[in-house]
């Protein structure tokens, strides 16, 4: 018998996952996307290739564009519809990027992600408010195993500001992000901010124009 209250946590957990595997099957396209406008920032500060690893790449359209301009892109996602998908467009238009179906919790990603030669870059778009605060440190201490001094993270995220603005997609579970504690966290943990803006504009989609913190940080020597 589940004696587990409806709020304990692994029953969110478990509903989040369901609904994002939910999300993917019924959302599938075989085709290329255009990028997020994150991504093409993104691109634009990186002078040379770089080993790039995405946690959760969704329906991969980022990690795809980002392995279109030559560097190395591994996908990482918990939900097995949406890696299936991000395969198949691979493979149809022929892409080199990677993913890979795993929880960021799991026992030796970094290892599995990190690849043999840097510069690196982790990058997260749209991911760090679609988990929990508790899952923004397990990212946090990702991001620091994955990479050494000198190399990349890149979040884009809702912040605070935008819990009371329209929203085009389902409704499901968002935090909104105060970035002053995202930035004590990762600086913390051994980064640096080194790019860091906020407003509307970034992200815009339909009517759900969000406010959101893009940032840019560096880890630094120890």
């Amino acid at each position: 018998m589940n004696t587990r209250h409806p709020d304990h946590p692994a029953d969110a957990a478990d509903a989040r996952a369901s609904y994002w595997e939910t999300y993917y099957a019924t959302h599938a396209s075989e085709g290329l996307r255009l990028p997020s406008q994150f991504a093409t920032f993104v691109a634009g500060e990186l002078g040379r290739p770089h080993r790039i690893i995405e946690l959760g790449c969704g329906n991969g359209r980022d990690a795809l564009f980002l392995s279109r301009y030559g560097h190395d892109v591994v996908g990482v996602d918990a939900s097995r519809s949406a890696i299936d998908g991000c395969r198949r467009t691979a493979e149809l238009t022929g892409e080199r990027a990677t993913f890979v179906m795993s929880t960021i919790d799991a026992p030796g990603l970094a290892d599995l992600v990190r690849g043999e030669h840097g510069p690196r870059l982790v990058y997260a778009r749209f991911f760090l408010h679609a988990i929990t605060e508790d899952e923004e440190r397990t990212l946090l201490a990702l991001a620091a195993a994955i990479t050494e001094p000198g190399d990349l993270l890149a979040v884009e995220y809702r912040t605070v500001r935008d819990s009371s603005g329209a929203k085009v997609t389902d409704a499901h579970y968002r935090r909104y992000v105060l970035p002053a504690s995202f930035e004590a966290r990762a600086l913390g943990i051994g980064f640096e901010v080194i790019y860091a803006v906020e407003g509307f504009g970034f992200a815009k989609y339909r009517e759900d124009d969000a406010y959101v913190a893009r940032t840019l940080l560096r880890r630094r020597a120890t």
